[in-house]
């Protein structure tokens, strides 16, 4: 008979909150923390660095975690052990942060954890699809740490300072020419450096983003399409709502409507 490599112990989904229960502690068994908005700073043993959206933050049993909100921040919290002993699966599990470049389908995994957190509360660790998407966040963090040993001689650093820029000023007025100038570099040479780094533009890059975030408001709230506008970098709710249609493919209120629970 089939036995899961994984035994998980807490699959929860926290916030908006202002900061954290605790700003440091030690855990007895593995931890995820992925954050869906916000930052935080955080040291992992002799690890140190800040975490926002696309950034998953792995704390090995025994070692100390110790983190401090830099604005309020939503999260998901994952606790779980190996059963086995060398792990089947992973040769080894990182410690410290590992940035998903695949965001849609990390933004994917995020929206099947919070549906199972409002479905099952803090019995969501019992089901079987949050281990399923506990191996989903295990193989992401797989995929990308091959990815980085890969592109390691070939990586585009101010690329990647771009798209930290944007992560950071996502809800700001963006342009073309403010993260260029950021860079000091020209637009058109951002534009072909970006796509070449992350296959889109750093417009389209950012969109992705900010409909994430529309998208949680969207099912989370009740908010007015004007409000979110707001609220994620847009000028008002018809254009949010001219923008939503044409990359999503349908009404921001068909959506609220055919996936809220």
């Amino acid at each position: 008979m089939y036995q899961h490599p994984y035994r998980l112990d807490m699959c929860a989904y926290f916030g908006p909150r202002k900061d954290f229960f605790k700003s440091a502690e030690v855990h007895h068994n593995y931890v995820i923390i992925g954050i869906e908005s916000g930052a935080f700073e955080y040291v992992v043993g002799k690890q140190s660095g800040r975490a926002s959206f696309g950034d998953l933050v792995f704390i090995p049993p025994g070692m100390m975690f110790k983190r401090k909100s830099l604005e309020d921040i939503t999260f998901h919290m994952l606790c779980f052990i190996p059963l086995f002993e060398p792990d089947p699966v992973f040769d080894s599990l990182p410690a410290g942060k590992v940035t998903i470049s695949n965001v849609n389908r990390l933004s994917s995994t995020y929206s099947y954890l919070r549906q199972s957190w409002r479905e099952h509360g803090s019995k969501s660790k019992d089901t079987g699809f949050a281990l399923h998407l506990l191996m989903d966040l295990l193989h992401l963090s797989l995929l990308e740490r091959k990815n980085v040993q890969k592109r390691k001689n070939k990586t585009d650093h101010r690329m990647r300072q771009a798209a930290e820029f944007i992560h950071r000023h996502l809800f700001d007025e963006l342009s073309m020419k403010v993260i260029a100038a950021e860079l000091g570099i020209k637009p058109s040479e951002l534009t072909r450096r970006f796509r070449l780094e992350y296959d889109v533009t750093p417009i389209e890059y950012a969109t992705r983003l900010r409909l994430e975030k529309v998208k949680k408001l969207l099912l989370e709230t009740d908010h007015t399409l004007e409000a979110i506008a707001s609220q994620c970098g847009y000028e008002n709710g018809s254009y949010l709502g001219r923008v939503f249609r044409s990359k999503v493919g349908m009404n921001a209120s068909d959506f609220r409507r055919n996936n809220q629970i």
